[in-house]
């Protein structure tokens, strides 16, 4: 365990008393100009002085208010007045104590560079056992423990729930898994969980697990569980429009997109691209332009949202600015993948699929295979695939000996592997036959009947090679 252990600092650890701040707007506002002052003067000793003594002065007997102020030094990594405040609120005997030795697990936690979990594990249990229902320290046990042992940590979860029946120990573990990245096993413990037990956040981290896995029906499961619960979350409102606009329900994917911008929190770049590929989607096309340049503008080294505008220029119907968009970010993306390539292709088709004369008609899919070529060298791992498109181009220009031609590269590439997948099975079947019945037309009969026998060698029931062959 290195420093990666507490990934906590910052969203986990440095929020660590903002539940307990969030329980009295009083002293949590309070804070905000000595947060201030200390930001504004990190390396003056001074800074804020006046502020914190009147702070101390009205919430001296306030056990939460005082470690919500020594999180405010954590906060600055200052942990010798961090260390303060613990003590002051350990030593005090008017107070019971838990929130001091929180605090002082909150410190280990930050200060320790090496990983040893240990030693804020040992002050959260102290918290917890001069407080059986302080739910941070069991929340931050299970958290800083996670990495010596996982089975631990949610054990401690499960302490807590006998002490407080409704917490919701499946959402908790969950979040530890996703800490250190393993979205599968998150996903495992939010699907155990009770929704009557979830919280806000709860809902959006469980339903934005679900999308990273591409698992879009669960995401919008979630999510209409968490808006019965928070009508009109925005953030569960945000999850929402992202995965049903991934799955084409773009009418729904507006309703999403209309609870999230009714809310007051940030909108970011992404919320307006996705909300401008749902516009798209429901063919409202001038809205959808707004949106998604509108997106460009918040975030201009995010080259994604030139796809879905080419996107809304291609429905138009406008195939020639679709491609220009798309080519622009060709040329200036280094995410571009095999499918961004592929959409350029088959955006000349389309072209060509409206042309009239014959000879534009051609340039237009000379462009297309002249596209499959350079993907070719870039994506050499799916030559096959690729090589199957340029044979359907092939065949709208009526090319049958360009077609076998490029079936034959097909079928030596699959004969090469040392085992078939099932693609590669599909493909065979597919060249081979696409040869055997090239060969009969050419008047090739015994290449034919061989061709139409190695059909039946990867599908034994393949009809059309049986009857070619007169079985």
């Amino acid at each position: 365990m290195k420093t990666k252990k507490y990934l906590l600092a910052g969203a986990l650890i440095l929020s660590l008393s903002t539940p307990a701040m969030a329980q009295n707007d009083g002293y949590k506002a309070a804070l905000n100009p000595i947060i201030s002052a200390l930001e504004a003067a990190p390396n003056d000793s001074k800074a804020g002085k006046d502020l914190i003594k009147e702070y101390m002065k009205l919430y001296k007997k306030d056990e939460q208010a005082v470690a919500a102020l020594g999180n405010v030094y954590l906060a600055q990594r200052n942990y010798g007045e961090a260390k303060r405040i613990a003590d002051l609120i350990i030593n005090n005997k008017k107070m019971n104590g838990t929130f001091g030795y929180l605090l002082l697990g909150d410190i280990a936690a930050l200060e320790d560079s090496v990983g040893n979990a240990g030693a804020a594990a040992q002050q959260y249990q102290t918290a917890i056992n001069l407080d059986p229902h302080n739910v941070a320290a069991y929340e931050r046990f299970a958290k800083v423990y996670r990495q010596v042992n996982s089975i631990v940590a949610v054990e401690k979860l499960e302490e807590l729930r006998k002490v407080e029946p409704n917490y919701p120990v499946e959402a908790t573990a969950a979040e530890i898994m996703l800490n250190d990245g393993k979205y599968e096993e998150a996903l495992s413990w939010y699907s155990k969980s009770n929704f009557a037990n979830l919280s806000e956040d709860n809902f959006y981290k469980y339903s934005y697990t679900a999308y990273i896995l591409q698992k879009y029906d669960k995401v919008l499961e979630v999510v209409k569980a968490g808006l019965n619960k928070f009508p009109g979350s925005e953030y569960i409102s945000r999850v929402g429009l992202m995965a049903a606009t991934e799955k084409g329900l773009y009418g729904e994917a507006l309703q999403y997109a209309k609870n999230m911008f009714a809310g007051s929190g940030k909108k970011v770049a992404n919320d307006y691209a996705m909300y401008g590929k749902a516009l798209c989607g429901n063919q409202q096309y001038d809205e959808a332009l707004q949106n998604l340049n509108k997106a460009i503008e918040m975030d201009k080294d995010n080259l994604e949202p030139l796809k879905s505008i080419a996107d809304v220029y291609a429905a138009q119907g406008n195939e020639d600015k679709s491609l220009e968009i798309q080519m622009d970010y060709l040329a200036r993306s280094k995410k571009a993948n095999s499918n961004d390539w592929s959409k350029l292709a088959q955006t000349y088709i389309d072209k060509a699929g409206k042309l009239t004369e014959t000879a534009d008609r051609n340039a237009a899919l000379d462009k297309a295979m002249a596209i499959y070529d350079t993907m070719i060298t870039k994506f050499p791992s799916i030559s096959d695939w690729i090589w199957l498109n340029q044979a359907s181009v092939a065949q709208m220009k009526n090319d049958p000996d360009k077609v076998a031609e490029i079936y034959k590269k097909v079928a030596a590439f699959e004969e090469a592997k040392p085992t078939l997948d099932g693609d590669a099975k599909l493909y065979l079947e597919q060249v081979y036959y696409g040869l055997g019945y090239y060969h009969s037309k050419k008047g090739n009969a015994e290449l034919a009947k061989e061709y139409f026998q190695k059909v039946l060698t990867v599908n034994p029931n393949n009809d059309s090679a049986k009857k070619a062959l007169g079985m």
